[in-house]
């Protein structure tokens, strides 16, 4: 009986080292996820974010812990990381060429997260885009793609958050705004007259 307790275990302790230490991967995934998105709430929540700025930033997070797990995991259970390698490559060769045509959107995208640990602009802020043509209104919502901003007439601008990184853009406080009016006041009747 001992004997074929032994020779089971002999036989199969390879399987059961695999099998504990991919337990053990997905165990430190699962609180790796817990930690990464308390660290994105704690950020959120002490600069006043919107939850949906923290939502994309959050996903985006996840996916690379989830993809770092299974490359670990397919390592571990003998799939090779060549086997893993082949695969994501011939992924990725497939979004590069779509990236390739819209490369816009991995700019954007990035633009965003840097604008999330940066924390340059809050909702709700009143800012003066230095483009031609100059734009002012109200930051309304930040996205992974876009920041949404309230014109002073109302209309929505959806500025892309490349150019957000891209382009000169001053938070206004509410007494230079009232200097800003005042000036275009001034300029505007003194095009009248």
């Amino acid at each position: 009986m001992k004997d074929s307790i032994l020779n089971f275990i002999n036989e199969s302790s390879e399987g059961l080292i695999k099998t504990g230490v991919t337990l053990l991967v997905v165990l430190l995934t699962y609180f790796s996820i817990r930690l990464f998105r308390r660290y994105i709430d704690h950020t959120s929540e002490r600069h006043r974010f919107a939850p949906q700025r923290s939502a994309g930033i959050s996903k985006a997070g996840q996916t690379v812990i989830y993809m770092i797990s299974i490359a670990i995991i397919s390592n571990i259970l003998g799939d090779g990381i060549q086997g893993l390698f082949v695969a994501t490559s011939s992924f990725f060769a497939l979004v590069g060429i779509a990236f390739f045509a819209h490369w816009s959107i991995l700019s954007n995208v990035t633009a965003s997260i840097i604008l999330f640990f940066t924390f340059p602009y809050r909702i709700g802020d009143r800012l003066l885009i230095e483009s031609e043509p100059k734009y002012c209104g109200i930051l309304k919502d930040v996205t992974l793609m876009y920041l949404k901003i309230q014109t002073d007439g109302g209309s929505y601008i959806t500025l892309p958050a490349n150019v957000a990184v891209q382009k000169l853009i001053t938070i206004l406080s509410p007494s230079d705004y009232q200097k800003m009016l005042e000036e275009k006041e001034k300029k505007d009747d003194d095009g009248a007259v």
